[in-house]
């Protein structure tokens, strides 16, 4: 288990920071969030932490749903943020940033309250989970903050977020999908694939076909399949931000190519 808990601090200051330094064109910048300004992101990021608030929280259910498929899910969570997110151009950007602060200060607090080893409110199903204790909801957690926060500051080509003391974290977070990513992916027992994410904050990871399904190999032994990224598009090619076929001069395949290319459709956020 890795505490995420302490980072959170740290990471809401600099967004709080960041955000004061903007004047009124640079909130209604564009992003790489396809129809989303700078500040509808930053719009998002509270509404992410109210709702868990009320949920977790304050143990609040305004409607009860339930879904015949992933599909209705995700499409039911993108309503929620369209709506939300509409709704709050009409807040000012001083306003905003007060209900940020606020509230994300609220949500790390509530975090701190709950015990790392019980099941959390909420799968993270990106790495195939049905069920999550609560330390690896809360790394997910962090792992979507900094996500958003990284794409306000990359429409400034602002790379603070991309220190090893932000970064490697939320490496280590969504680098959990990486099995999972596999499962359906044919392959002879004791095949391997690593992944190295190159730069600063990057290491290697690599998994392993056991009997049924693949796994982490700590060993980190020479693999079948070996996939280089560039740190500085790893984060945009697993969240949707660029296309694997806009990456290529981003990334270098050695070994096995055909079992190394799945790494590029690996997606680490309810999409």
């Amino acid at each position: 288990m890795t505490d995420f808990l302490h980072l959170y601090q740290p990471l809401n200051l600099a967004l709080i920071d960041f955000l004061k330094q903007l004047n009124e064109k640079d909130w209604q910048r564009a992003t790489v969030c396809k129809g989303w300004t700078v500040k509808d992101i930053a719009a998002h990021l509270l509404d992410t932490s109210i709702r868990r608030l009320s949920l977790g929280r304050d143990e609040y259910q305004y409607l009860q749903h339930e879904f015949a498929t992933y599909e209705e899910l995700i499409a039911h969570i993108n309503n929620l943020n369209k709506e939300w997110v509409t709704a709050s151009r009409r807040l000012s950007p001083n306003i905003l940033i007060e209900l940020i602060s606020k509230y994300q200060d609220d949500l790390l607090a509530y975090f701190e309250t709950l015990d790392p080893f019980d099941m959390a409110l909420f799968p993270v199903t990106w790495a195939g989970k049905s069920h999550s204790e609560n330390w690896f909801d809360i790394a997910r957690e962090y792992s979507e903050r900094w996500l958003h926060q990284q794409q306000i500051r990359f429409a400034f080509n602002n790379q603070e977020l991309l220190d090893p003391k932000f970064y490697s974290p939320y490496l280590e977070i969504i680098m959990e999908a990486l099995p999972y990513t596999y499962q359906k992916i044919n392959a002879e027992i004791g095949k391997s694939v690593a992944v190295e994410i190159v730069g600063p904050a990057g290491k290697r990871w690599t998994i392993k076909k056991d009997k049924r399904f693949w796994a982490f190999d700590k060993n980190n032994q020479q693999a079948d399949a070996l996939i280089y990224i560039d740190q500085q598009i790893a984060w945009l090619l697993f969240s949707k931000g660029i296309q694997p076929e806009e990456a290529g001069q981003f990334y270098q395949i050695h070994g096995e190519r055909p079992l190394a290319l799945p790494v590029l459709n690996m997606l680490t956020v309810m999409a």
